[in-house]
């Protein structure tokens, strides 16, 4: 009975090899081509027109430029993506004032004021890959956004003269296009937007994964 026991168990190890690289592979499969999440960080640079009467009347060109970057979410599951970021708002200013400011020292100088302001925005939408290795992707989103100050001012000076310039984000929408190029993306989107003081734009991104 000892002997008939060892040659099963000895005739049982070929199946056992044989078992081994399919389980192996099944593991490294689900591994590699299974469910994955995870954030990418981005920058761009975003020219938006401003609507006529209210640059007019905040003194500013109908035009800004703004610099930032942002933070977005994704999984395999799912061509949804979520966009969370944040703009430095650069005016062309109309109205500047002047006036003279005391530095550290003590020595005084004329200095004239910069028109500035921040956005926080949050967008959410699909992202469809196409073209060779879904190399390129195409991007449809709603978006939101709001400026949290604004002013004209002179730039590290304190209890010196400021004003507000006041003007509003909204309700906006996005188009954009992109290609991978490597460990980047790069893409251009178009904003339009549906409220507020602000009224489209274009948006030059580059991004990558984390």
């Amino acid at each position: 009975m000892p002997t008939l026991f060892r040659f099963v168990r000895l005739a049982s190890l070929p199946l056992l090899f044989a078992a081994t690289p399919v389980l192996a592979q099944d593991v490294y499969e689900s591994r590699t081509y299974g469910p994955t999440s995870g954030w990418s960080w981005s920058a761009h640079v975003d020219h938006i027109n401003i609507d006529d009467k209210a640059a007019a009347e905040q003194g500013i060109e109908d035009y800004f430029t703004a610099i930032g970057g942002a933070a977005e979410y994704y999984t395999s599951d799912s061509e949804m993506t979520l966009s969370l970021g944040l703009s430095i708002i650069l005016y062309n200013d109309n109205d500047e004032f002047s006036q003279y400011v005391e530095d550290w020292w003590g020595d005084e100088y004329y200095e004239s004021s910069d028109a500035t302001g921040g956005q926080a925005f949050i967008e959410y939408g699909p992202k469809y890959k196409f073209g060779a290795n879904n190399s390129s992707f195409f991007v449809v989103r709603g978006g939101l956004s709001g400026i949290f100050f604004s002013e004209r001012s002179i730039s590290s000076c304190r209890n010196c003269y400021s004003e507000d310039i006041d003007i509003d984000g909204g309700l906006y929408g996005v188009l954009g296009v992109g290609h991978k190029l490597g460990y980047f993306d790069i893409g251009l989107q178009f904003h339009q937007y549906f409220t507020g003081d602000l009224d489209n734009g274009f948006r030059l991104k580059l991004s990558s994964s984390f």
